[in-house]
């Protein structure tokens, strides 16, 4: 019975050993107690960033150490770094630095890179294996490591493009380091000059880019953010090169023409400008979210959804009420960082006063032209009684001239008060915020984790919003196919976004839109025609985008063993990391890349030189490579063998997915 006992015991230290890897973490382990976990550092980190059309490609060239785990173990060490990406990125490379050589990462099956990474690890050489764990996490597992040396790796990403209105923008993956045990000491992040894009600005405006040229990188330009690795909010910003509220780019690969489509609806829809006051009320107490944090935020969106034609201006609670300005600011972008260099952390106190800042911005709308959005940005919960709250709604609807729509954002996170009334509990100023919005035909939103998202999603619906849309495309003498939606999905979206879409085409150009839906309770339809489309030429970034969008539509339902195949074979093609494929490094001949750079001008992914110096590399160790895998009824085995094993008598086994042998020869 004890004996039992110790089994079931130690069954489940192996079950929660298994298991004790969130979705973001960087541990270090020896490989043979693999249940001991320490955490890992980041000890330097690299971002080289770009827009590729309408996505970013993304790479992060990261070293990791055992520092701050405190082990002095003389065994090699294992890394296992649990991370995630933005949803709809694709993994398009991985590199392993194995001392002064890059070993390029290939992509196989999952069960065969695994086996063989296990394989590696058990006789102590160089492997790195690069997994997709969910829609959006990843593992990436590194051997060895000493208690006190370094690894580095590059993962290259494609993650979809945010539009706005006069520009694109990106936020700066810094969340990638928030498992580091210890302060990451160098933090760069590195980005080029586009004819299409502009040159990038930085959302702090104390930090700036400095022109840099090196071997590796080329001419680039560089900004040193190592004092911002604990900030997730910073972005960069680049200029849109849309032409009308429309951008288009194709390529063409043998007979298969891919296309992308990036367009703005309101461009065709409204001509109306809007005027929007911001409120900013804050309580020190209330929020993880600091001042400069939801000021950086406001500007971003700001710059993202207001058009030239807009017109906006800012106040803030104080001992007196303050404002950016006496009159409306016009929505222009040298206008937006004029008011956001006046507006600063310190000009907002660190106490609510909402009744007397929501009154004083009701005059103002009064007092310049009696129009006008109110958009606030509170987290206080003074006003969370409903004698109270509806008191305060009243008295602000008097004070009104006419009407004034009222979106709010709640950005109460912390220290949260409780109110209960009409059989249920309201948290904050949950009850006066919904109700005053809803009475005004205005929007209610509250922080969900993330400022930057939960803030944009309420932006997104400061203009209506477009339902059961429809964008059709067409060539002049063919036909587009395989369309696929980058946002939407078939919900309604606003019409300050911009409809985004991949598609193959056949034909001639000039190129046909057609789009259509209904908004403010209309029907509408609009066509465009690009007649300059021939000249709009793209890379295979548009192709290796649509391919890994096929594939998510391939394996978004029930998958078998076709399907399966298909996702492999692709994924293997194209060099995009799946959930049935992964990337391996290995160190021998045949892995050692002579010619890897930094991919700012292709689409990642290159392939490994296999001749040095014109001479073909013979392999040093056995390897084996079948595809597809897993199969059905065929399969292709490829086997390399080195000159020491060659005319030996050797034998092959198949096994099946349970583990047992169905061929032998």
């Amino acid at each position: 019975m004890g004996l039992f006992i110790r089994r079931i015991t130690l069954l489940f230290v192996l079950l929660t050993a298994t298991q004790t890897f969130s979705q973001t973490s960087l541990m270090v382990l020896d490989p043979q107690q693999s249940w001991r976990t320490y955490p890992g550092s980041i000890d330097e980190a690299i971002f080289s960033v770009g827009p590729k059309g309408i996505y970013y490609q993304i790479s992060a060239y990261l070293t990791f150490s055992a520092k701050g785990s405190n082990l002095t173990t003389a065994n090699p060490l294992e890394v296992v770094y649990n991370f995630e990406l933005p949803e709809g990125s694709f993994v398009t490379d991985m590199w392993l630095w194995i001392g002064d050589k890059i070993s390029n990462g290939k992509v196989m099956d999952l069960w065969t890179a695994s086996q063989i990474y296990e394989s590696i690890v058990k006789r102590k050489q160089d492997p790195a294996i690069l997994k997709k764990t969910g829609a959006k996490s990843y593992q990436l597992r590194v051997y060895p490591m000493g208690a006190n040396e370094t690894r580095k790796v590059k993962i290259t990403y494609l993650t979809p493009v945010t539009w706005g209105l006069n520009n694109i923008t990106l936020k700066v993956p810094t969340n990638l380091l928030s498992v580091s045990a210890t302060q990451v000491p160098k933090v760069l992040l590195k980005t080029w000059k586009e004819t299409d894009w502009g040159f990038p600005t930085f959302s702090d405006p104390n930090y700036s880019f400095v022109a840099k040229s090196d071997t590796f990188f080329g001419d680039h330009y560089e900004v040193d953010i190592t004092n911002l690795s604990r900030v997730y909010t910073n972005y960069l910003t680049f200029n849109s090169p849309m032409i009308d509220g429309v951008y288009f780019k194709h390529y063409k690969k043998g007979e298969d023409g891919y296309y992308e489509l990036a367009l703005f609806p309101g461009n065709s829809l409204t001509t109306n400008s809007k005027k929007v006051l911001f409120l900013i009320d804050y309580d020190l107490r209330k929020s993880t979210t600091t001042r400069e944090q939801l000021l950086s935020n406001l500007k971003l969106q700001i710059r993202t959804n207001l058009a030239l034609k807009d017109s906006f201006n800012i106040m803030f609670s104080g001992l007196n009420i303050g404002k950016a300005s006496a009159t409306w600011v016009n929505g222009d972008p040298a206008s937006i960082d004029k008011v956001f260099n006046t507006v600063i952390e310190n000009s907002i106190s660190t106490y609510s006063n909402l009744p007397t800042l929501m009154s004083a911005g009701v005059e103002f709308l009064n007092k310049n032209g009696a129009s006008g959005k109110m958009f606030l940005l509170s987290n206080s919960d003074l006003q969370g009684n409903n004698v109270t709250a509806n008191q305060l709604i009243t008295d602000l609807r008097k004070l009104m001239a006419v009407n004034y729509p009222v979106m709010v954002y709640d950005y109460n996170d912390k220290e949260y008060v409780y109110y209960y009334f009409n059989n249920r509990s309201y948290v904050g100023n949950e009850y006066f915020y919904d109700n005053l919005s809803r009475s005004t035909g205005g929007t209610y939103q509250r922080i969900a984790g993330n400022i930057s998202t939960t803030l944009a999603d309420l932006f997104l619906k400061l203009n209506g919003t477009i339902s059961s849309y429809d964008l059709y495309t067409s060539t002049q003498t063919g036909f587009c196919f395989g369309r696929q939606s980058l946002n939407g999905k078939g919900e309604p979206i606003s019409i300050g976004s911009a409809m985004t879409q991949i598609g193959k085409y056949s034909g001639e150009f000039p190129f046909n839109l057609k789009f259509s839906g209904i908004y403010n309770s209309q029907a509408f339809s609009k066509s465009l025609i690009l007649n300059n489309a021939a000249d709009k030429k793209g890379d295979e970034v548009i192709q290796k985008t649509w391919v890994g969008n096929y594939i998510n539509q391939l394996t978004s339902t029930t998958t078998n063993n076709s399907i399966i195949n298909e996702v492999i074979g692709l994924s293997r093609t194209h060099y995009l990391l799946t959930t049935y494929t992964a990337f391996l490094a290995l160190e021998n001949d045949t892995s050692w890349c002579t010619t890897c750079y930094n991919e700012s001008k292709t689409g990642g992914g290159g392939s490994v030189d296999l001749e040095i110096d014109g001479k073909l590399v013979i392999p040093t160790e056995f390897s084996m490579d079948a595809y597809p895998n897993p199969f059905n009824s065929q399969v292709t085995i490829t086997v390399k063998l080195p000159n020491n094993m060659l005319g030996q008598k050797l034998s092959f086994k198949i096994f099946n997915t349970l583990g047992q042998v169905v061929k032998t020869f």
